[in-house]
C-alpha cells in the first residue's frame, strides 16, 4: 500500500487581491464566516488515506499554522514559487518517500481526495489533476487551460482554444521527474478527471465575492 503525504500551501502573496493583503495574509482572507484556508485544510482532515499533512507557510504566519495542530514548514521564497517547486522543496527538507496530494489554500472546491487517490493507484499514475469548466476567459487565462483532444496546456493566452482550466488539488508520485510547469500537465502518465462539482478561486477580487456569496447560501 502506497502513503500519501497531504500539503496544504499558504505562503503565496496574493498580489490579485491588490489592498486587501496589505492587512490580512491570502490565507486567512474570510470568505463569508470562515478563512479561505480552513477549506482546504478540512479537505485533507477527511481523507482517510492520507498518513501524513503538512502545512507550508512563511515566517509571518508560522505560529498561527502551528496552532491547526500540523507539522509546518517555512518555505524558502528563493526557491518556492508555486506549489510544484514547492513540493520539490518539501521533499528536500523532510526526505520524504510519500506521494504527494497538494492542495492550494486560496481554493474552494468538492473534489474527494480519496477518490482521487484511489484512482491514481489503480490505474498506476505519476500525476493526477482536474479540469473544471470557465467560460470567463480572463479567469481561463490566469488559472491555465487545458485541450483534452490536444493535450495542450497553455497559460496567460489571451484567447484560450479550450473552456476547461486547470485545477487542484493534484495527485503526484514522489519520483515523478518533471522539467516544467507546462510538461507536467502534458506528462503521458497522467490521469485527467472532469469536475462537476464546485469550484471557487479567491485568488482575485470578483472571485472572492462569488465565493462569498456561495458560503453564505450554503452555509
Amino acid at each position: 500500500m502506497e502513503e500519501f503525504l497531504g500539503v496544504l500551501f499558504c505562503g503565496g502573496k496574493g498580489t490579485r487581491l491588490g489592498e486587501i493583503t496589505q492587512y490580512i495574509s491570502k490565507s486567512f482572507v474570510p470568505v463569508y464566516d470562515k478563512p479561505v484556508f480552513k477549506f482546504g485544510l478540512e479537505s485533507l482532515t477527511s481523507s482517510k488515506l492520507l498518513s501524513e499533512i503538512i502545512i507550508l507557510t512563511n515566517k509571518e504566519n508560522n505560529d498561527i499554522f502551528s496552532k491547526e495542530g500540523f507539522e509546518t514548514i517555512i518555505q524558502n521564497d528563493k526557491l518556492v514559487n508555486d506549489m510544484f517547486s514547492g513540493w520539490e522543496f518539501i521533499k528536500e527538507v523532510t526526505g520524504t518517500k510519500k506521494n504527494g496530494v497538494l492542495v492550494p489554500s486560496d481554493n474552494i472546491c468538492d473534489s474527494e481526495i480519496d477518490g482521487m487517490i484511489s484512482i491514481f493507484e489503480e490505474d498506476k499514475r505519476d500525476f493526477l489533476f482536474s479540469l473544471f469548466r470557465i467560460t470567463d476567459k480572463k479567469k481561463l487565462s490566469e488559472m491555465g487551460s487545458f485541450d483534452r483532444v490536444t493535450r495542450k496546456f497553455t497559460y496567460k493566452d489571451p484567447e484560450p482554444e479550450t473552456e476547461y482550466g486547470v485545477i487542484a488539488p493534484y495527485v503526484i508520485r514522489n519520483s515523478f521527474q518533471f522539467p516544467s510547469d507546462i510538461s507536467i500537465f502534458e506528462s503521458e502518465n497522467s490521469e485527467i478527471l472532469l469536475h462537476n462539482g464546485y469550484w471557487y478561486d479567491t485568488g482575485d477580487i470578483d472571485s472572492l465575492l462569488d465565493a462569498g456569496n456561495w458560503r453564505r447560501k450554503n452555509k
